[in-house]
């Protein structure tokens, strides 16, 4: 008489949302996401199912083809934090079905993104109203119309990143630190375009501003600076590497209200000789 030998227990076995996809998954990398997803159909309803629970998603710049953004804007719509820092080769066509595809967005880093346009902000301008940090450096795309936009549309950015943007003008700058009021780390490094006059506006409007970056910010002076030392209570730290025009005079009050300071380049003022 023959007797069936039992079925041996397998992967798939295992309950698919409370073990793989919960317990299993996260231990992938995107990359081996998608490997994965290629062995069998059930491995893409697997995957396509933890790319549905996913809140956090962040990509290097890896060489990653149009169908992976593809399949994550059409799976990942629950996310809130979205990191494409360094992806050189991200496209609009690449971003705007995932920010589509994602209002609830809270935390968007675009860092470095050379390859895209001002047009790509468009949906998250629009619809994620909840955005509270923008990461922007190095976008020399970044245009002056957009940040009007970003201004009229946003309401809650508390942490911004637009270092190294030369087609943003001071003006547009001072409409968006009068409009975020609740502003706690603002990053402004390396736009010679930035005076005074924008620290001069953050003293009256920033209040709740905690770091500040104008590292290279080379037409800022003591002036500026101790606008800020005198009306921004809750500064905690303030970088003016390479600030030229900015010496101990106002960095002297920064110190004594115990505000970190990040002050390499910062010049020191030689005192005067009396000759007899």
């Amino acid at each position: 008489m023959n007797m069936k030998r039992p079925r041996r227990t397998h992967l798939f076995d295992l309950y698919w949302e409370d073990i793989l996809v919960s317990k299993i998954m996260p231990y992938l990398s995107i990359q081996e996401c998608f490997t994965f997803r290629c062995v069998s159909r059930t491995c893409l309803q697997i995957v396509n199912m933890y790319f549905a629970r996913l809140r956090s998603l962040k990509l290097k710049n890896k060489g990653f083809s149009p169908h992976t953004f593809e399949v994550l804007g059409l799976n990942c719509t629950r996310l809130s934090i979205l990191n494409f820092s360094l992806c050189k080769n991200l496209t609009d066509a690449d971003l705007v079905p995932i920010l589509n595809s994602n209002p609830g967005l809270v935390s968007l880093n675009l860092n470095s993104c050379n390859n895209l346009t001002a047009k790509c902000l468009q949906p998250a301008i629009l619809h994620c109203t909840n955005l509270k940090v923008l990461k922007l450096s190095k976008c020399n795309w970044l245009t002056t119309g957009a940040m009007e936009a970003l201004a009229l549309h946003q309401s809650k950015l508390e942490d911004v990143d637009l270092g190294h943007c030369p087609h943003i003008s001071e003006g547009c700058v001072l409409i968006f630190v009068k409009k975020f009021r609740q502003l706690k780390t603002l990053s402004l490094e390396g736009n010679i375009q930035i005076t005074d006059k924008c620290l001069y506006t953050m003293s009256k409007y920033s209040n709740c501003l905690k770091l500040l970056n104008l590292t290279s910010c080379v037409d800022i002076t003591d002036k500026g600076v101790m606008a800020l030392a005198l009306h921004c209570h809750k500064l905690e730290g303030l970088l003016v590497r390479r600030c030229i025009r900015v010496t101990e005079l106002s960095l002297r009050l920064m110190r004594n209200r115990s505000v970190h300071l990040d002050r390499r380049d910062v010049q020191v003022p030689v005192p005067a000789v009396r000759i007899p």
